[in-house]
């Protein structure tokens, strides 16, 4: 059974947990204070939930650890401190499970927590700002972002938990991916209108790709051949720009929805033929066929102005969860007919989701 774990922004009942094959809720689980940022990952084996949370009191982050079986908080780890900063951090497991990293931006810091012992073994020093992260496929290294003028990022080795290598970027980066063969990065920089492209090898820019207005978020196709870059253009009509990963170009810019609708997210479904990007002001998700780079259907999702914080597809591919924040719902999509077939009531403002594995 696939559950799918909403976190929400909210001082109670923080994570809804949700049965994917009847799209009703089957537990909730209060957490502490305000979630950070709103971040949850899963470990690869689905046993486990990390959730990002603030201690709205004392200003320091945690990390609230959740029993997948039991649906309950088995142990809170705190991770930093937050003061002076609006929290932007983002956890997430290596490949094998073994760790979890979290940024914690108002301590410029990046902790790394033993999911055995649910416990921090080791504080990084970052750059100003640590914000986005991910892990190369084979988990040695993590690849961390630090959101300022001029934007950097930190190279971190996990087995000594040290940082190996910083990497200047342009100004203010946001996102980052690492393409599926691990050999390259890709930071979209949304105040410069480009994003860099990371050699994982030699730790170096080694070509910078002029996009549209604001990247936010990119994705890869499975095959690593191409990636789709949103440009939020918060001002104007958004964009998908597709980039031809071998020649570091933009092969065409796809249009999106309405002035102002402001692109927020975007998925693409595991056999890499379609992309869904959720409108933040639009109140739809726009879906593009990948091998024609068209867009061939918009689901509205709500009728409210509710922004979508995210998008994503069930490990099968037949189904993508869109979080309508003003809402306090989650839009379940059938992939196959790009229609909404329920919609499921999380609580307030949700912002994040996870899936168990198959």
């Amino acid at each position: 059974m696939v559950l799918a774990y909403v976190v929400s922004m909210s001082q109670s009942d923080n994570v809804t947990v949700i049965d994917t094959k009847t799209h009703s809720v089957i537990a909730t689980i209060p957490s502490i204070n305000f979630p950070a940022n709103t971040n949850i990952a899963i470990t690869p084996d689905g046993k486990i939930a990390y959730v990002l949370i603030l201690d709205n009191i004392n200003n320091v982050s945690l990390v609230s650890v959740i029993d997948t079986k039991t649906h309950s908080v088995i142990a809170t780890v705190q991770i930093g401190s937050n003061i002076g900063f609006v929290p932007q951090n983002v956890i997430s497991f290596t490949p094998d499970g073994k760790l979890a990293y979290a940024t914690v931006s108002g301590g410029n810091i990046v902790s790394a927590i033993d999911v055995k012992t649910h416990s921090v073994i080791a504080t990084v020093q970052a750059e100003m700002g640590p914000d986005d992260f991910v892990f190369t496929p084979d988990g040695k290294l993590a690849y961390v972002l630090n959101d300022f003028i001029p934007g950097s990022v930190s190279i971190i080795d996990t087995k000594t938990h040290s940082v190996i290598a910083t990497v200047l970027v342009e100004n203010r980066p946001n996102s980052i991916e690492i393409t599926p063969d691990g050999k390259l990065a890709y930071v979209m920089n949304r105040f410069s209108e480009n994003v860099s492209v990371i050699d994982v090898k030699t730790h170096s820019v080694i070509a910078t790709v002029v996009v549209g207005i604001a990247p936010i978020k990119v994705a890869f196709t499975p095959d690593g051949k191409l990636a789709y870059v949103v440009n939020s253009n918060p001002s104007g009509l958004g964009s998908v720009s597709a980039i031809d990963v071998k020649t570091h170009s933009v092969i065409t810019t796809i249009p999106l929805a309405g002035n102002e609708d402001t692109p927020s997210s975007i998925d693409i479904t595991p056999n890499g033929k379609l992309a869904y990007v959720p409108t933040s002001n639009g109140n739809t998700v726009v879906v593009i066929d990948i091998k024609t780079h068209s867009v061939i259907a918009t689901i509205q999702v709500e009728n409210n102005n509710s922004s979508q914080r995210f998008v994503s597809f069930t490990p099968d591919g037949k189904l993508a969860y869109v979080g309508n924040n003003i809402e306090g719902t989650v839009s379940v999509i059938d992939v196959k007919t790009h229609s909404v077939i329920a919609t499921v009531d999380v609580g307030a403002n949700p912002a994040a989701i996870a899936f168990t594995p198959n």
